[in-house]
């Protein structure tokens, strides 16, 4: 659910290694994976890219989920990878989560 972060700077562009932490993210990232993720700025968000977040109930805790709903234009529905209902806490415990919360993306 939670996840570690290293910040640093690729060229221009600012990065973001994150560290998965659960199985949330699984089958398709691991724990202990490490994913480079870039830190939002003016960037579009589409459904399906994964993004790092605050947890809404939980602030000094990040969350790694996947958008699977854009909610207008200031919403997201955010849910982990895994098929096993009750092995991801996201956007189906907490609700839609305001987009200006995202942190990162990764595509």
């Amino acid at each position: 659910m939670g996840s570690r972060q290293l910040i640093g700077c690729v060229g221009n562009m600012t990065t973001v290694q994150v560290v998965i932490s659960g199985d949330s993210m699984w089958p398709t990232h691991k724990d202990g994976d490490s994913l480079e993720f870039t830190m939002l700025k003016d960037q579009k968000l589409s459904v399906g890219d994964l993004v790092l977040a605050p947890h809404p109930l939980k602030p000094r805790v990040q969350i790694v989920k996947r958008i699977a709903e854009m909610i207008g234009d200031s919403k997201l529905q955010l849910v982990g990878d895994n098929p096993d209902p009750l092995a991801s806490e996201d956007s189906h415990n907490f609700g839609p989560v305001p987009k200006n919360s995202v942190i990162a993306y990764y595509r």
